[in-house]
């Protein structure tokens, strides 16, 4: 009667597998999870009365559209489709998405595959086998996985994840800065333009003046210094256009270069004198804590506080232990096509274990940085938040200042004219002095120069106020064939 075959490797196997899933289903994630932090902003704004809302929020991220310019339509999307800023920030996010898989990758096996054959001959000066021969063939694949029992990986993931967002959201922000930056120049070009207008009716005017010096001093009722004083205040008004030309010249160079082209692109369509852009009539004013929702730039740091979180959780696996599966199956043979028969197979099975018992404080510090780090990203974004509150009053105050002045500059203007025109009737007919006439013109163009600084000033208070609010943004530039792609693998590695 045989004794029983012990059972002892059958056993230890399952042993061993149920370790280690003890271990797998025991994973856990160390370190903060992350909640998006509440603020206590003010419920109104100082100057909420000065602006009515028509509602629309919904044309906040295309409110250049409300000026009803074809040209500036154009230009904004020349911008949007071709500044090379966004092309930058476009290319950063990619980039991001990219190494957001690299990082995922770090959480699924390795595997290899490798092939080799050697050639042995031994020294003949051996006394054991001298001048013996070998020939080995080797084909397997080896594989690795380390196991993220402490969730170290997924934090990680968690905080790419969270720096793409981010980075969308930087994207967006440059769209809103790009297209106030391009509206704000196009406008300064008309308001230029109009001054400039402005200034060539003065000349014409002062001229016309000259010519009635002169012809006041041939008839006696004038003085050869009225006409030297006329030819003076013509000769000082014909300085001026050069100056706003170069401010016209200055603004087109501004837009070429924001459109994504160069200086001169578009010079001969700006070239040609367009009205004004309207003031705003109603503006889309928000909440806000609708403000917090709305700027692109603000989201993205709410982002980057998350990401910042979830690198606690990264520095803080640094101080467990790591586990590592490495396994190997192949085959071995003298001959080559031995290497597929069933007497060359191999493998190899192993758990690997290890953890730091001294490192100077390392990973301790690790944690501590994190932490820090994390409560500065938090004081970023409450700061940010104030500042974007601080934006929408200041942008609000221009506006509602600049609308209450242009009142009386308007009638300023219609005063200036008609002294002007008083004044001239009376030097015409010898009943005045050339003063009186000097004056008034004097008056008219600098009533006439302020009210078109005034609205360009007004408008600009609108622009700082579409700006503030977050408007002007899209999502055209981030959804292509190359994101998609990216998009599919992100999605493969979760």
């Amino acid at each position: 009667m045989h004794a029983p075959i012990p059972r002892t490797q059958p056993r230890l196997r399952r042993a061993l597998l149920a370790s280690l899933l003890a271990v797998l289903t025991g994973c856990t994630t160390v370190g903060p999870d992350y909640h998006a932090p509440t603020l206590d902003v003010p419920m109104h704004w100082i100057e909420a009365d000065a602006a009515q809302s028509d509602g629309d929020h919904d044309g906040l991220r295309t409110w250049w559209r409300a000026f009803q310019d074809p040209l500036l339509d154009r230009l904004v999307d020349q911008t949007l489709a071709h500044n090379l800023d966004l092309a930058i920030a476009l290319a950063r996010l990619r980039q991001a998405r990219a190494e957001r898989v690299q990082i995922a990758s770090a959480a699924m096996p390795e595997v290899s595959v490798g092939a080799a054959g050697e050639a042995v001959r031994g020294s003949k000066a051996l006394s054991s086998q001298p001048g013996g021969q070998a020939r080995t063939w080797h084909l397997g694949f080896d594989s690795s996985w380390e196991l993220d029992l402490f969730g170290g990986t997924r934090r990680a993931v968690e905080a790419a994840d969270a720096g793409i967002q981010a980075l969308a959201e930087d994207h967006r922000a440059l769209q809103v800065s790009l297209v106030a930056e391009l509206v704000s120049d196009y406008a300064g070009l008309r308001a230029a333009q109009l001054r400039l207008a402005i200034t060539q009716d003065n000349i014409r005017s002062l001229t016309e003046a000259e010519r009635l010096a002169e012809q006041a001093h041939r008839s006696g009722l004038g003085t050869l210094a009225d006409v030297t004083q006329a030819r003076a205040e013509r000769q000082m008004a014909q300085a001026q256009p050069p100056l706003l030309e170069a401010d016209i010249a200055r603004f087109s160079h501004a837009i070429g270069v924001l459109a994504g082209g160069f200086p001169g692109d578009w010079h001969t369509a700006l070239a040609t004198p367009a009205p004004a852009l309207p003031m705003p009539v109603d503006l889309p004013l928000s909440l806000p804590s609708d403000v917090i929702r709305q700027r692109p730039d603000l989201r993205a740091d709410e982002r980057r506080l998350a990401a910042a979180t979830a690198q606690i959780g990264v520095a803080q696996a640094e101080r467990f232990p790591t586990f590592r599966i490495p396994l190997g199956l192949g085959t071995t043979a003298s001959i080559i096509h031995d290497l597929f028969s069933g007497a060359s197979l191999a493998w190899s099975a192993a758990m690997q274990g290890s953890q730091s018992l001294y490192d100077g404080g390392r990973a301790q510090a690790g944690v501590t940085a994190a932490q820090a780090n994390a409560n500065a990203v938090r004081r970023i974004y409450e700061r940010d938040v104030r500042l974007a509150l601080r934006d929408v009053e200041d942008a609000l105050t221009a506006w509602t200042s600049e609308r209450q002045r242009q009142a009386a500059l308007q009638n300023a203007v219609a005063d200036s004219q008609q002294a002007l025109q008083q004044a001239t009737q009376l030097y015409a007919r010898g009943l005045s002095a050339y003063l009186p006439v000097l004056v008034a013109q004097r008056s008219l163009n600098q009533a006439r120069d302020t009210l078109a600084l005034s609205q360009l000033a007004q408008l600009q208070g609108g622009i700082a106020l579409y700006k503030a609010l977050g408007a002007g943004w899209s999502d055209t530039g981030l959804v292509s064939e190359s994101d998609q792609w990216a998009a599919r693998e992100t999605a493969a590695t979760q």
